[in-house]
């Protein structure tokens, strides 16, 4: 375990993953690794070059987030102590026991994962003690990102490659490339979240949280205050309406992976999950040719489709599937959606273009 944490932090997806290999199972006979970090390391191992610098950035953060050494204790017992409050006290988690419904915060909590990166300095920590030099050249201002406030957002409207929200603090209107960060959000919906530079522009750190309108404009007016803003909702009527649980944080995609495949996949009932690529990239390639025929982007109580495109196509697998189901005859149909979608899904039609062109 530790000596996958160090290859992760010298910025080796590859030997990572190939140490995580060689003890899938734990003793339990459970598999031994969080899914989403098997995810998001085969992400960067296989899409390499293609990424954009702000997916090491958000690699870091994951693995910060995941640094429990010795001296990070007490900042998890605080990170977790917040959260919980804000759930409404332990009765409140799920969890077959007190363990696993502490675990389940630590993994899946928006709020715990806001605090301890920020508020707390989890990620300044792994700056200065865990990450090496290589992986934060490699990275897009993440220095910056650490000491980015809170801000409140209202979703604006959603394209294909490009969603545009105001900043209820300032309110200008900001477009960001379309990476599924408000595909769980509605147009006019408030959210919470932190906007950090990169390259180019900015991005949210990870996908907002939807909030009341009330507690979007405490939060504009008071950045500092957001923990205190969330309470005083459960304060004033006894039980939370802001959903905190659940939460997948995403490395190239805020869309999570139950919403994408329920969006391209829904109608085909269960799928083995050996079945699962290639019926995701058949799916995909689909839902691909209505999106630039007839897109289904006109009703904003939809799922955003685009996203949900994006998403699968970078699902470790999908990419691979669809080579072999693809002909050169799609290669056409690569080459719109590479002009359609926000990086890296665009890049990713583009290699996948090549590549089909050299089989032809």
């Amino acid at each position: 375990m530790f000596a996958a944490d160090d290859a992760e932090a010298r910025g080796d997806a590859e030997a990572a993953l190939a140490l995580m290999s060689e003890m899938l199972l734990g003793p339990d006979g459970k598999p031994f690794w969080r899914p989403w970090r098997v995810r998001y390391l085969t992400q960067l191992a296989y899409l390499g070059p293609l990424l954009p610098r702000w997916a090491t950035s958000r690699w870091i953060l994951a693995q910060a987030l995941q640094s429990l050494h010795e001296g990070s204790r007490d900042r998890v017992r605080r990170a977790l102590g917040i959260a919980i409050e804000v759930r409404g006290g332990e009765a409140e988690l799920p969890g077959m026991d007190d363990r696993d419904a502490k675990c389940k915060v630590m993994d899946h909590d928006w709020v715990y994962r806001q605090v301890f990166l920020y508020e707390l300095g989890g990620l300044q920590d792994f700056l200065r003690r865990r990450a090496t030099a290589d992986l934060v050249a490699g990275a897009d201002r993440i220095r910056e990102w650490a000491r980015v406030p809170m801000g409140a957002y209202r979703l604006l409207d959603r394209a294909a490659d490009v969603t545009t929200w105001e900043d209820l603090g300032t309110g200008a209107e900001i477009g960001l490339a379309n990476i599924g960060s408000g595909a769980l959000v509605l147009p006019e919906e408030r959210v919470i979240g932190r906007l950090v530079p990169i390259e180019g522009g900015s991005m949210f750190e990870a996908a907002p949280l939807v909030v009341t309108r009330g507690v979007a404009e405490q939060v504009a007016e008071d950045p500092a205050g957001w923990v205190d803003s969330l309470l005083a909702v459960r304060g004033r009527i006894g039980r939370s309406v802001i959903v905190t649980s659940g939460r997948e944080s995403g490395l190239v995609s805020d869309v999570p992976a139950v919403i994408w495949r329920y969006a391209v996949l829904e109608p085909s009932g269960p799928i083995p999950p050996s079945d699962l690529a290639p019926a995701s990239a058949k799916a995909i390639l689909e839902l691909a040719r209505v999106q630039l025929v007839t897109p289904v982007d006109d009703d904003p109580s939809d799922l955003d489709a685009w996203a949900c495109l994006s998403a699968g196509l970078l699902e470790p697998g999908v990419s691979l599937a669809l080579l072999e189901l693809m002909e050169p005859k799609d290669r056409e149909l690569l080459r719109q959606l590479a002009k359609r979608l926000a990086e890296p899904a665009a890049s990713l039609c583009r290699r996948l273009d090549a590549d089909l062109g050299q089989a032809a």
